[in-house]
């Protein structure tokens, strides 16, 4: 008997999509930074701190290196709390762009009393591509928490 899996990967956007993952960490970093605005005290701190205070808590550390070869471009990193269904990615214009949501709710009952947690984990990336890449032949991996994404050089 055997059965069939269908692999997941990250969504790659082409064109005009829609970031929507981008726009929705977006959005939760402006109303952090609001929330941090309100919550201080008026003559101390400014916009661009309440901002980066924003992104350091919202946005999860990850760590990602672009390599440039000879004939491709390599980026990679570990998303070990990302699902491949978790992240979308842009290469487009000289720009590769990755980010990812990933959610989780868990619920325990305990003497009749039911608690329910729901995390989420975000982050965003964005690195410059050299003119001489083909983002049409990009291969995309994500295996045992390592995204890999080789995008080939053309020959000039």
């Amino acid at each position: 008997m055997s059965s069939q899996h269908s692999i997941q990967m990250p969504s790659i956007l082409k064109g005009d999509d829609i970031f929507s993952s981008f726009n929705q960490i977006q959005k939760s970093i402006q109303e952090r930074a609001y929330n941090i605005f309100h919550d201080r005290d008026p003559n101390s701190g400014d916009a661009l701190t309440d901002w980066l205070k924003a992104e350091s808590e919202v946005l999860t550390d990850i760590n990602m290196t672009l390599k440039d070869k000879k004939d491709q471009v390599v980026i990679e990193g570990k998303i070990d709390k990302f699902l491949p269904e978790d992240i979308e990615i842009k290469a487009q214009d000289g720009k590769f762009t990755i980010c990812g949501i990933h959610s989780e709710k868990s619920s325990s009952e305990k003497k009749g009393v039911t608690r329910k947690t729901s995390t989420q984990s975000n982050f965003y990336r964005s690195f410059s591509l050299p003119d001489s890449v083909d983002t049409e032949k990009m291969d995309v991996k994500v295996k045992s928490g390592k995204f890999t994404a080789k995008i080939p050089k053309t020959s000039h």
